[in-house]
């Protein structure tokens, strides 16, 4: 009678905590080990957009920020590393990197790691949080995982990749049209941002763009997030709502003549140190 193959035990991250990584060959044992199935959704929205990016080949999805997006993204990505099944042998994390007072990413010292890393340490912390920072230094250090700059994508084709596109207001239609089209065969596109955030032209984000023109393409999945799934503290929430367009912002109204007007509200107490006297415009509350 032939022998059935055991099947694998999962473990937890901390269970996993207690190997030592020396290679790559190493860390990606540790993925096949790592029980992914004990992610918990924090609302039915993170729900959907994992299901979608793990039905589809390209998925598209807004949100505010602090709704999940990077975190759900790495850890699907990293599951798909670790499994036996799965054609994915890399992930690669790409931004638009915004350049700002017409300074250019090439005058930044350093590699491309170097250049492009305060850029990615979102992505890396989530991806620590997974799997581990031991890990995640042997994967990056092998090219398992690696980051390519937008700018540096014409010309190349990603296969048996999972890709990230994070940022993706910040990219204009004919960058998102140039990005989609480096798909190879077996790999997986994510693609994120936030509409309300966008640091080019309004009207011009290839985000909005590729989701109108996209929508109903077969393999192409859509996801969205509201203010109401931000999982972070529930201040951003309220915070977020004074960015609104009907907050009206008066212009009249001094910074300092508003803190006086809410600090007298309040009813709270001058401060003993004498920092403010009879000469300060605030008026406080006795």
């Amino acid at each position: 009678m032939a022998r059935t193959k055991a099947t694998q035990k999962k473990v937890s991250l901390s269970e996993l905590n207690n190997h030592t990584v020396n290679n790559k060959r190493q860390a990606l044992k540790d993925l096949k080990m790592l029980n992914f199935d004990e992610l918990v959704y924090k609302n039915p929205a993170q729900r959907r957009f994992y299901k979608t990016i793990s039905d589809k080949d390209i998925t598209f999805c807004i949100g505010p920020a602090g709704c999940g997006k990077t975190y759900l993204s790495v850890h699907r990505a990293l599951r798909e590393l670790g499994d036996k099944k799965s054609p994915i042998d890399g992930i690669v994390i790409v931004k638009p990197l915004v350049e700002a007072a017409g300074e250019k990413l090439g005058y930044l010292p350093g590699d491309i790691e170097e250049k492009t890393l305060p850029f990615m340490m979102s992505f890396y912390y989530n991806m620590e949080q997974i799997i581990g920072k031991q890990r995640v230094e042997m994967l990056k250090a092998s090219n398992t995982i690696q980051v390519i700059p937008m700018a540096y994508m014409r010309g190349i084709t990603l296969s048996d990749k999972f890709v990230i596109l994070d940022e993706a207001q910040n990219a204009t239609p004919e960058q998102i049209k140039m990005f989609v089209t480096r798909l190879g065969s077996n790999s997986k596109y994510i693609i994120t941002g936030d509409l309300a955030q966008s640091d080019i032209k309004q009207g011009k984000s290839g985000l909005e763009d590729a989701i109108k023109r996209f929508a109903g393409v077969h393999g192409v999945g859509l996801a969205s997030f509201k203010e109401k799934d931000i999982v972070r503290h529930s201040l951003v929430r309220r915070l977020l709502k004074r960015y609104k367009d009907s907050f009206n912002i008066i212009d009249e109204v001094s910074a300092e003549k508003t803190i006086s007007m809410w600090v007298h509200d309040e009813g709270l107490d001058a401060p003993s140190d004498g920092s403010m006297d009879n000469n300060y415009s605030y008026v406080i509350k006795k």
